[in-house]
């Protein structure tokens, strides 16, 4: 009994023991994964042991980047018509009034067409009589009864007369005051009644059958909008619908109370739907190619020096200063300071200085937009 009980007795010593060896072992070989963990990733412990700073780093790459530029704005006419009067006459009527959409050849205003209908008859009258007086001096000069000198000027009056009836048959057309375009009326400053005075503002015309969106884009974002790029509107007036269009020009002065540009998308509007006044939403699409990094990278991006890290051959980091352009989608739009390809620290730059050397490890991977 004794001897068995020894027996049993050391087994599970002997397995106690390799019980505990595999614990130890296993609890070495964690303390030493975590040792090398920190040293490969806690850039304070590599320092103080003098090992390379882990970093991560991804080359400069050609990619393109989307921006949406979103301004609010105002619907506009195309383009705004004065009418004048033409002729100094009584109004007799004025069917149209502020709002009015109107076609070409719509009546504006009537005026009182008495007095140029009888200078019109007037003027034929006189033409007629010089045609015959022409005429006559033509013949009389064959029978040498006239000068040349007598004959020209029987000519020259002849031209005048004719001239009197081109000049009082526009007189008579001015005294119907015609719409040129598709518009809508913007200003009325004429009544039945009263009297016009050649070159007096009559009314205001705003051309619709294409319009503007007047979009104010902050001075922030007018660098990414150019001529020519495609806007999408929409406008209180149609929830749910998007009027398509493209930048047609861009305002050369920034507003001193909204420190906004005024961007001008021209939009198709045969259907006429769309009002000057309408208030709507611009959204700006711009798409742009260039070399670009991670906006994780640079360092200082709102200052006068941007910097960033970058990984040379010999995996020592040189801090390096840059002019980016346009951020979009995480990234950043390098126009001056990096060469494509080269390797640039997208985390753990922050502790970094000219000349430390690093271990770097490449970033996730990064698709191109």
């Amino acid at each position: 009994m004794t001897d068995s009980h020894e027996v049993t007795h050391f087994r599970r010593r002997r397995r106690d023991i390799r019980i505990g060896l595999l614990i130890g072992f296993c609890t070495l070989a964690l303390v030493v994964w975590a040792v090398v963990h920190v040293v490969h990733t806690n850039q304070l412990v590599a320092a103080t042991i003098h090992l390379p700073l882990p970093v991560e780093v991804l080359p400069a790459a050609v990619r393109t980047l989307h921006v949406t530029v979103g301004a609010s704005g105002t619907i506009q006419p195309h383009t705004t018509i004065v009418m004048t009067a033409r002729v100094s006459a009584r109004v007799l009527q004025v069917p149209v009034d502020l709002g009015y959409v109107v076609k070409p050849d719509d009546l504006l205003a009537a005026l009182d067409e008495r007095a140029f209908a009888a200078s019109l008859e007037t003027a034929k009258v006189a033409a007629v009589h010089a045609d015959n007086q022409l005429s006559r001096m033509e013949t009389l000069l064959k029978q040498g009864y006239s000068s040349p000198a007598d004959t020209e000027k029987a000519r020259t009056d002849a031209v005048s007369a004719h001239q009197a009836v081109v000049q009082a048959e526009i007189d008579l057309t001015n005294t119907k005051v015609r719409s040129p375009a598709v518009a809508v009326v913007l200003s009325r400053t004429v009544n039945p009644g009263e009297n016009t005075a050649i070159g007096e503002q009559l009314f205001q015309l705003g051309t619709i059958d294409d319009v503007m969106m007047l979009a104010e884009v902050s001075e922030d974002q007018i660098g990414f909008v150019s001529l020519g790029m495609r806007g999408e509107v929409g406008t209180n007036a149609f929830p749910g619908e998007t009027f398509v269009g493209s930048v047609v020009k861009i305002g050369a002065d920034v507003s001193t109370t909204t420190r906004t540009f005024g961007v001008y998308i021209r939009i198709g509007n045969k259907d006429l739907r769309l009002k000057p006044g309408v208030t709507g939403y611009a959204r700006i699409v711009a798409n742009r190619s260039g070399l670009a990094v991670l906006s994780t990278a640079i360092i200082n991006p709102v200052g006068d020096h941007a910097t960033i890290f970058v990984v040379d051959q010999n995996s020592v980091a040189h801090i390096r200063q840059l002019r980016y352009g346009m951020r979009a989608e995480g990234l950043t739009q390098i126009l001056d300071g990096l060469q494509e390809g080269e390797r640039v620290v997208t985390v753990g730059q922050q502790e970094l200085h000219e000349g430390d050397r690093v271990r770097a490890n490449l970033s996730g991977p990064w698709n191109n937009k």
